[in-house]
């Protein structure tokens, strides 16, 4: 059985993404049961570049939609396209294994459950699978084994059966881009589908673990996404959430940084 690949860049050309290069060195063996679809969120269009011929196919798609540029759009492109009967949903930026796609390839046909996950790193830290029943979820991170409750995590190396995607309607266009793995995650355990986590561990690198580094954008779309999640999918968390926002905001009031007071203050009053 093959699996379909959804890799989604972004501010590079797609050749000199992590990802790209990751699975251009796999085993021929291991290419030959991939379909690869690259979508490219990017400012320039690289239709005409050449694409491998070792997988069992590479497709390119340049998003031209001015409106949505996130994953979102990339991933119902992929589901709707798509001849396989499960999808990993892959970020350009993920040192994605070679083992972790083996495994993978050698479950699919007689699984029995609905998504499968690699244990996902920031350097040393979990940043995936983890508790979702809280908001301190890099406290709990979750081990190797299937779970049908208190999980949730990010969606690079993500894999979800077709047949479940297409049963909710495919990815919300309620999340362009932040939190809509949390919301995929919440589906799952919502409806008690089981979710494997794989005993492999992959190397990424999440934006909220670097929040210094983001454009001021970013930062607020990231944090406007995530009350919005917590708001209407697990709102026993949202006193929890706004008292985090609160200390926040009154930390950007204390150092002077009246953009990050005025964002919580902001989203907390649900004015744009």
């Amino acid at each position: 059985m093959n699996l379909t690949i959804c890799l989604v860049a972004y501010s590079k050309k797609f050749t000199d993404t992590t990802s790209f290069n990751q699975l251009k060195n796999f085993d021929s063996s291991v290419k030959k049961q991939l379909n690869l679809i690259i979508f490219d969120n990017g400012i320039e269009n690289f239709t005409d570049e050449k694409l491998p011929n070792d997988f069992a196919s590479v497709s390119y798609q340049f998003n031209t939609d001015k409106n949505e540029r996130g994953t979102r759009i990339a991933y119902q492109y992929a589901l709707t396209n798509m001849q396989d009967s499960w999808l990993m949903l892959l970020d350009d930026d993920t040192l994605l294994t070679e083992n972790y796609v083996k495994n993978l390839l050698a479950e699919l046909s007689t699984a029995v459950v609905d998504a499968f996950c690699p244990q996902i790193f920031d350097e040393k830290i979990q940043i995936s699978p983890t508790d979702s029943e809280t908001i301190e979820n890099l406290y709990f991170p979750k081990k190797p084994g299937i779970y049908t409750e208190n999980i949730t995590g990010i969606s690079s190396g993500f894999v979800l059966s077709k047949k479940f995607m297409t049963e909710i309607d495919g990815f919300t266009k309620e999340f362009p881009l932040d939190y809509l793995d949390h919301w995929i995650f919440w589906q799952l355990r919502h409806r008690n589908k089981m979710i494997k986590v794989v005993d492999e561990t992959i190397q990424h690198q999440l934006s909220v673990q670097h929040l210094t580094e983001l454009s001021k954008e970013r930062f607020v779309k990231i944090f406007t996404a995530e009350y919005h999640y917590y708001q209407h999918y697990q709102p026993d968390q949202l006193y929890s959430i706004r008292k985090k926002y609160g200390k926040m905001m009154v930390k950007g009031w204390l150092k002077g940084n009246i953009f990050l007071a005025k964002t919580f203050l902001k989203i907390l009053l649900g004015k744009k």
